[in-house]
């Protein structure tokens, strides 16, 4: 068995070892003598056939200072992430951990469990019972679940990690995407609500997520140009009273902010739609609601769903433009650098480190795409 003391980044000193039950145990101190102290006191209870779980043992002085559960460490975990000076979190992605954590993990045995007895075991149990229907959300919560313990590592809390499954953090797709051909989104948009067709020609063209399209102001439109600037999401967070309100935020990653250029054939369509709207400032959104505040995406949604109905895809979903915009640039011959580029997707293969995307490169994927779809 190694010494079992580390000193930590913070400085402090962190003794553990492995009880007789197999498990990992750890504490922190201010200085190395007393970790070094604790841990002979502990192997000294194992050698005397004497050992108790730390946490449950009582001592002369007092009782042991009872372990934070999995739960109680989370929603501490979390909170910190959101209120930390430097790259917080986004309101919206912290309530959208806290909702993921009350589905999958809270009511399960390892929410209860102290964070400093958990094993892989645990890990794998919990892993084992969840429902085999939600395959993407289990794999976005055992992302969420190992994330919170690599903060218990880092904050001396426990020696390592016992969230170490192999490929458990993989969102398993549930549901290949749709995609139309250049024909289909012609009668897709003709079928559309006119107010909103300009919306879902820059969500299938400009392969954009929904709350970007939302978040569109005048300023980032340069029809002179043919270019399109993502520079902010529309997202909805939970108020104190617990309803939900819309918002503007910036992206959550650095590459989902991105100008992309409009195919040169819809840009005759764009500058008629953009003159019918008058003079508009230039932080004023494209697609408000009536108060000028940011639209609800149902509103968009509902326009969808009436267009991909009326040309018989009735299963199309909103993101299947994204991915349509998508294939529509690999048909036309767009790198994968490219494609990454256009989504504003912060990773891609291998390959794309050999591999540069410029605007020039991005014009000519837009006017590719216009030209075989004419």
């Amino acid at each position: 068995m190694s010494e079992g003391l580390r000193q930590l980044p913070t400085k402090k000193w962190q003794a553990r070892y492995v009880g007789p039950d197999g498990r990992r145990y750890a504490r922190t101190f201010e200085r190395k003598t007393d970790a070094s102290y604790w841990r002979t006191a502990e192997l000294r209870l194992i050698e005397l056939d004497t050992w108790t779980r730390p946490t449950s043992r009582r001592q002369s002085d007092g009782a042991e200072p009872k372990a934070q559960t999995v739960n109680e460490w989370a929603a501490a975990d979390i909170d910190r992430r959101a209120s930390r000076s430097r790259r917080p979190i986004k309101p919206t992605t912290a309530d959208n951990y806290r909702k993921l954590w009350r589905l999958t993990v809270a009511g399960s045995p390892l929410g209860r469990m102290e964070i400093t007895a958990v094993t892989r075991e645990d890990i794998e149990a919990w892993r084992d019972h969840l429902p085999s229907r939600a395959a993407t959300q289990n794999g976005k919560a055992y992302e969420l679940l190992a994330s919170v313990f690599a903060s218990a590592v880092h904050a001396g809390l426990i020696a390592s990690t016992p969230c170490t499954l192999r490929g458990a953090g993989t969102p398993e797709r549930v549901r290949e995407p749709q995609t139309l051909t250049a024909a289909e989104v012609d009668a897709y948009l003709a079928a559309a609500p006119a107010r909103w067709r300009p919306a879902l020609l820059l969500s299938v063209t400009c392969a954009l997520r929904i709350g970007e399209v939302l978040a569109l102001r005048s300023r980032d439109l340069d029809l002179e140009a043919g270019t399109l600037t993502v520079r902010a999401t529309v997202a909805k967070v939970t108020t104190a009273d617990g309803g939900r309100q819309r918002i503007l935020q910036t992206p959550k990653t650095a590459a989902a902010v991105r100008t992309v250029h409009l195919l040169p054939h819809t840009i005759p369509d764009l500058r008629t739609w953009r003159a019918r709207l008058g003079k508009l400032g230039q932080e004023a959104l494209l697609f408000p609601d009536s108060f000028g505040r940011p639209l609800n995406d149902d509103v968009l949604r509902r326009a969808h769903k009436k267009a991909a109905t009326a040309i018989g895809r009735p299963d199309l979903r909103n993101h299947d433009l994204r991915s349509t915009g998508a294939t529509l640039s690999a048909q036309a011959g767009a790198t994968v650098r490219e494609i990454q580029e256009q989504l504003g997707h912060t990773t891609a293969t291998q390959a794309l480190r050999y591999q540069t995307a410029t605007a020039q490169r991005d014009a000519e994927r837009a006017k590719r795409v216009s030209d075989a779809w004419q």
